[in-house]
C-alpha cells in the first residue's frame, strides 16, 4: 500500500502494563477527507506522560497520522461497553481481503441474522444464581456455536467439535 507505514511502540518506550492501563491499543486511527489520519483515543493516554510522549512522538514521525482527538469513555466503560468503545483500525491488502471470510462482513442479511441471534440468545437479564446454572453454559455454548455459523467461521473452540455445523 503507498504511503503505509505502521506505528509501532517499543515495551522500552511504553511498557505492556501502562498500554493496557492506558487503552492506546483500543484506539481508533481514521483517516480525514485530505487524506491525513486521526488518531481517536481514550482519555487515559492525555493522562499518563510515557502514553502522551508515545502519541507526540507518532505524530511527529511524518507519516499520516497528523492529529489526535482524547476521548473520555469512562462512562460507557463502567456501564459495559468495555475498551472496545474504540479500535483499532488495520488496513488489509487485496490479497489479505480476499481471505477473509465473508461472513464477517455486514450486510443486510448479516445484520438480519444477528439481530435475530441477538433476540433468540440475549437474556433481559442475568441473576447471580444463573452462574451457578449449568444449563446456562450449554446455552451460552450453543449460542457462540449459531453464531459461528452464521459468520461463516466454522467451528472455532474446542466444545464445537463434534457439532454439526449451524445453519447459515
Amino acid at each position: 500500500m503507498p504511503g503505509f507505514v505502521p506505528l509501532e511502540v517499543s515495551a522500552s518506550e511504553l511498557p505492556l502494563e501502562d498500554a493496557v492501563k492506558t487503552y492506546l491499543f483500543n484506539s481508533q486511527l481514521v483517516t480525514l477527507p485530505e487524506g491525513s489520519m486521526a488518531l481517536v483515543a481514550p482519555s487515559e493516554c492525555s493522562e499518563h506522560d510515557a502514553t502522551r510522549q508515545v502519541i507526540a512522538r507518532l505524530l511527529a514521525a511524518g507519516t499520516r497520522l497528523r492529529h489526535v482527538r482524547y476521548v473520555d469513555v469512562r462512562q460507557s466503560m463502567s456501564n459495559g461497553g468495555g475498551p472496545a468503545c474504540l479500535r483499532l483500525r488495520l488496513v488489509l491488502t487485496e490479497a489479505q481481503l480476499a481471505r477473509v471470510t465473508p461472513g464477517v462482513w455486514l450486510s443486510e442479511d448479516v445484520y438480519v441474522r444477528l439481530v435475530a441471534w441477538v433476540k433468540r440468545h440475549y437474556r433481559e437479564r442475568l441473576a447471580p444464581d444463573d452462574l451457578a446454572d449449568p444449563h446456562l453454559l450449554e446455552e451460552s455454548r450453543a449460542a457462540l456455536h449459531e453464531l459461528t455459523g452464521i459468520l461463516g467461521l466454522g467451528p472455532l473452540y474446542p466444545f464445537q467439535s463434534g457439532r454439526a455445523s449451524a445453519p447459515n
